[in-house]
């Protein structure tokens, strides 16, 4: 289980009110999700607040698929964060950044972005994001569910997979990744939401480069062009001969 000492630890920050640990649990997502329709079936403010677990035996990743979660191989949290509806598109894209900036002030990590949201170093998966959102009147009520890779897993559905104890000197052990990554995330989200700049860092972090042929996975249909970029509210854009496709969610295999 994570060692942290929590009270002194949310003393210590800006936005995130609270901070759970919880040993073992399915998802801190499925958590998060009965938080969230507590709230909003009695009208209570959100709290802003980071579930964290030690394992996940049904950690969720995009498309419903199951996610690997050992004890002690990684970072799994749910942040429960209130913003404006408007600002949804580009939240992906801000979380995206926030472990990249992590990654590098912390470990010294180069780590780039996958559209919209995977990061990865030299190739190959560390960080994955998953948000889910409830909207309400002018507000989205957001859960953030992020899994860093810590410590190496032998596991043949991860095969392009790494850790961060695997690509830095400074690492220090799994508790210490932790709690740098909960300061890290509220030091970031006290700064403003801002479009451009949100928008900028992404692009200086993204792994596509422009022509890059994209192939986006989308339920059951799939979309395939040429890398033109993102667009004002971060839908990524792909060029099919004459056709500029406007893709705002699914999952990019890079041909």
């Amino acid at each position: 289980m994570i060692n942290l000492d929590t009270r002194h630890l949310v003393e210590r920050l800006k936005t995130i009110e609270s901070i759970a640990l919880i040993p073992r649990v399915a998802s801190t997502n499925l958590v998060g999700r009965r938080i969230v329709a507590e709230c909003i079936e009695n009208e209570l403010s959100l709290p802003q607040a980071m579930i964290i677990a030690g394992e996940q035996f049904a950690g969720i990743g995009r498309n419903a698929r199951t996610w690997s979660s050992p004890a002690g191989k990684g970072i799994y949290a749910t942040t429960l964060l209130t913003r404006s509806a408007a600002d949804l598109s580009l939240v992906p894209l801000a979380i995206a950044n926030i472990i990249v900036s992590y990654l590098d002030d912390v470990f010294g990590i180069k780590a780039q972005i996958k559209w919209p949201n995977d990061v990865l170093v030299n190739g190959k998966k560390i960080a994955g994001i998953l948000i889910e959102a409830r909207i309400q009147d002018d507000r989205a009520f957001l859960l953030i569910g992020t899994g860093i890779n810590v410590e190496p897993v032998e596991d043949d559905a991860r095969p392009n997979a790494v850790a961060i104890s695997e690509v830095t000197t400074k690492f220090k052990g799994i508790d210490a990744a932790t709690e740098e990554f909960v300061k890290h995330l509220d030091r970031r989200l006290t700064l403003p939401f801002e479009r451009e700049a949100i928008l900028l860092e992404w692009r200086s972090h993204t792994i596509h480069k422009p022509g890059d042929r994209i192939t986006s996975v989308i339920g059951e249909r799939t979309a395939s062009g040429a890398w033109l970029g993102i667009d004002e509210q971060g839908r990524a854009l792909l060029r099919d001969g004459d056709e500029v496709l406007v893709v705002s969610a699914g999952e990019f295999v890079i041909t």
